[in-house]
């Protein structure tokens, strides 16, 4: 008999937050203050003054990606996500590879996203301070114990914490966004004067800029489907969660669109690229000049924080479906039982996450190039598993998608696609990592055979009863036992294949 699909099956806190509070955890995911600080100067790069036309094409096959997500959440509400879908439509050892991959996308992206925590607050707070490595690993553990905390405590909490820093930091870069419009588009001295010629074919740089382009967008939108891994502490968890997922492309790639546009001729070329890695508040400091340069670093570091909480969010939830499975440790995989959050696993996540902060920030040269050569590794991570998305919900949905022309145009076709373009992506973007050979990939292999190890143990070893479920498949002419609302009862058919 088919298990019932509820929004509390792994015993977290039903019906917590709402849907534009699952919206503004999925943004903070995405980062967009801190994505463009970090990629702008990358995408002038790759594009040169085009990088708007790579964003809104790289919407699309984002948006398909959502539409999956939308589809299989309609199926099957799991904070496990595509870790569930793809075990139970395809097979349970590509299911756990895809969560391990999940898993390694939001743990990287954790670290990397708390290392500029210290500098950032040390920027603001105590400038002589600034490139101490201690004082910044003090800096970046106080403020991921706080974040921690507070994702433990519950995810109501979290929104809470979430909208006080998206609604300060939003305010801080759109309207610095504005200020620096004006004056590109105004001829101010310095700045790179807005031309038509920006959104041209030869301006965007041909099919080699839009493509290198594509591929930093791809960066960029990346964490938008946290929504889904709190989707069972969501209220009308099975319609509004997909809904939130596709808001929080479109409003991405909104937010990217005008961000980029705005801020790209603040500055000379030559002297973005000079100073990519703080870009925004050079160019505030160009166009506007003290004190809102520091204005703009304490907006970065709110998004920095943001997102390094939304990332343990994340994390922890995918961990705790694994572990709940027992294809991780089963200790993980208990709900704290005055919170009803993945208590244990939140504080393996950010335990974790502080010792390689550590290690990375005190320790040799070596270890700080051997993570940042893994690091580099996250884009792929989450185009490989945004990829295999798509495909899961072809294969559960393929009988319906053969019964009318608009299902295998959603079904199949606009899924198929947009996996195909993020698969392309992974594709293209391996010889800026040093080739299929080089140490980025490298460091993907290793990680990958960790994974098929921990599979094998899971399998074998904790005997995990993942694996003995069997495949399901959507049967248009059977209709599952349980209480769902009528705009669900055509998509809860299914059967066993």
């Amino acid at each position: 008999m088919h298990e019932q699909t509820l929004p509390s099956r792994h015993g977290l806190l039903a019906n917590a937050i709402g849907l534009w509070d699952s919206i503004i955890v999925a943004l903070a995911s995405s980062a967009p203050t801190a994505s463009i600080a970090l990629t702008l100067a990358a995408i002038v790069g790759a594009s040169h003054y085009g990088g708007p036309i790579a964003i809104l094409i790289c919407t699309l096959p984002m948006l398909g990606i959502a539409l999956a997500y939308r589809r299989l959440n309609l199926w099957r509400v799991d904070c496990g996500g595509s870790y569930a879908w793809a075990g139970l439509a395809i097979s349970p050892y590509v299911g756990f590879m895809v969560g391990w991959i999940m898993l390694l996308g939001y743990f990287l992206g954790s670290v990397s996203d708390v290392l500029p925590v210290g500098p950032y607050v040390l920027q603001i707070a105590a400038p002589a301070l600034v490139n101490a490595p201690v004082a910044a690993a003090i800096s970046a553990s106080v403020a991921l114990f706080i974040i921690t905390t507070v994702a433990y405590v519950g995810i109501q909490i979290t929104a809470r914490f979430q909208w006080f820093f998206a609604a300060i930091e939003y305010a801080i870069t759109g309207a610095l966004a504005i200020v620096t419009l004006a004056a590109v588009l105004s001829g101010r001295r310095g700045t790179v004067p807005f031309s038509w010629h920006w959104l041209s074919w030869s301006g965007l740089g041909g099919v080699s800029g839009l493509s290198a382009g594509i591929l930093v967008a791809v960066y960029m939108f990346s964490g938008w489907d946290t929504a889904i891994y709190i989707n069972e502490e969501t209220r009308d968890a099975r319609s509004a969660t997909g809904r939130a997922a596709i808001i929080s492309v479109l409003l991405l790639a909104a937010l990217y669109t005008f961000l980029t546009f705005a801020y790209q001729g603040g500055v000379s070329n030559a002297r973005l690229q000079a100073n990519g890695g703080n870009a925004l508040a050079y160019i505030v400091h160009a166009v506007a000049g003290p004190p809102w340069d520091t204005v703009m670093v304490f907006a970065v570091l709110l998004s920095v924080v943001a997102t390094t909480q939304a990332a343990i969010v994340a994390g922890s939830r995918i961990m705790f479906a694994m572990s709940g499975d027992a294809t991780l440790p089963p200790a993980l995989g208990k709900p704290q039982p005055r919170f009803h959050t993945p208590g244990r696993a939140t504080l393996v996540f950010a335990g974790v996450t502080l010792v390689v902060l550590w290690f990375y920030l005190l320790g040799s040269s070596s270890i700080s190039t051997t993570f940042s050569t893994v690091v580099n590794s996250v884009g792929l991570l989450f185009a490989a598993f945004y990829a295999m998305t798509g495909i899961a919900v072809a294969v559960y949905y393929r009988k319906l998608a053969r019964e009318r022309p608009s299902g295998l145009l959603t079904l199949l076709a606009i899924p198929l696609a947009s996996s195909a373009f993020l698969v392309w992506v992974i594709v293209s973007s391996v010889p800026n990592q040093g080739g299929w050979g080089g140490p980025t990939l490298h460091a993907v292999y290793v990680m990958l055979g960790i994974g098929v190890v921990l599979m094998m143990w899971a399998r074998f070893g904790a005997r995990s009863p993942f694996f003995s479920r069997p495949v399901e498949a959507y049967e248009p002419d059977q209709i599952a036992p349980g209480p769902a609302s009528s705009s669900d009862a055509s998509i809860t058919r299914l059967t066993k294949a």
